[in-house]
């Protein structure tokens, strides 16, 4: 009886060794795994999919792993920031308080991700994480690091799942305040720059443009009597150019027998400056021409042109 209680405490040993000598084995591989990956991870920091696998082995080793040293350092540092940074932001009087404090929660997301180099399974570094990076602006990378904490399997998932709805309606909100700012911003450049001189100079420049344009292909006439017949004077307008021709509608001297009468011939061709233009035809005094430039100008409402000559000023009028 008693070598049969020897030997079935034997086989329970025996059995017990079994068991536990390949869940330790079991267990090292699992941590050997885990290490590798946290290696790897430290190499590509942006590797969300590997983060996934450390989180999910992490959550299936027993015990789950402890927190390293290092990453509770930064753990900490970055609460520190982050509560300090919240102050800073109570306490606010103006914008420069507001970036001051801004820059402490950026402070603390770079130590919060330092810690999740260390720890990648730290389910409560990546919820500290979340919220720093929410105080910072930071609404897509907040809404990352809480999808990251929801894969731990948290007791409050409901939670972090709302606050993912929160950020995407904060990230459009922002997204919309920054474009009413850039439309403004942009309404208040144009309004300074329709207000400057360039700006009043370039819109008379393209105004002066404009009626040019609408009178491209009218002309205007003089009808004139000579001491020895009669004739039309006209300026015609095409582009950006002017042109004066004359015509001869009567003779009664052997004077002007070199000019047939009834053709039209041109006097002279000028570039429209504007709504002004200059020609030098030149004045005759004395039996000769003398050089002078003559001017013209097109009237505001655009239906007559006057023209500096010789003997005083001429007035032509719209025919078409």
């Amino acid at each position: 009886m008693k070598s049969k209680s020897i030997h079935s405490g034997l086989m329970l040993i025996a059995l017990i060794y079994a068991i536990a000598v390949p869940a330790r084995a079991q267990t090292a591989n699992m941590q050997q795994t885990l290490n590798q990956y946290v290696s790897d991870l430290q190499s590509n920091p942006n590797d969300t999919a590997l983060r996934g696998k450390i989180i999910a082995l992490a959550q299936s080793m027993r015990p789950v792993p402890a927190i390293p040293e290092e990453a509770r350092g930064h753990y900490v540092m970055a609460t520190t920031f982050a509560e300090k940074a919240k102050g800073d932001t109570e306490r606010a009087k103006d914008s420069s308080d507001l970036k001051l404090a801004s820059a402490g929660f950026e402070r603390a997301v770079t130590e919060y991700k330092a810690a999740l180099l260390a720890a990648p399974w730290w389910a409560d570094a990546y919820k500290k994480l979340a919220i720093a990076q929410k105080a910072a602006g930071q609404y897509d990378d907040a809404i990352a690091s809480l999808n990251l904490y929801l894969l731990t399997q948290p007791s409050d998932a409901r939670d972090a799942q709302d606050e993912i709805y929160k950020l995407k309606a904060l990230k459009q909100s922002a997204a919309d305040d920054q474009a009413n700012q850039a439309r403004r911003q942009q309404e208040e450049q144009q309004r300074a720059y329709e207000s400057s001189p360039e700006a009043i100079a370039a819109k008379k420049r393209q105004t002066e443009q404009d009626f040019i344009r609408g009178l491209d292909g009218v002309r205007f006439v003089l009808r004139v009597e000579y001491s020895n017949g009669s004739g039309i004077q006209a300026l015609e307008i095409h582009g950006n150019t002017i042109t004066m021709k004359a015509l001869i509608t009567s003779c009664t001297d052997s004077v002007c027998q070199y000019q047939n009468t009834g053709e039209w011939r041109k006097a002279f061709e000028a570039d429209l400056i504007g709504r002004e233009f200059t020609h030098g035809a030149g004045c005759l005094a004395g039996g000769r021409v003398e050089p002078r430039d003559l001017t013209g100008r097109i009237s505001d409402d655009g239906y007559s042109v006057t023209l500096e000559n010789c003997s005083g000023t001429e007035t032509y009028r719209r025919e078409r």
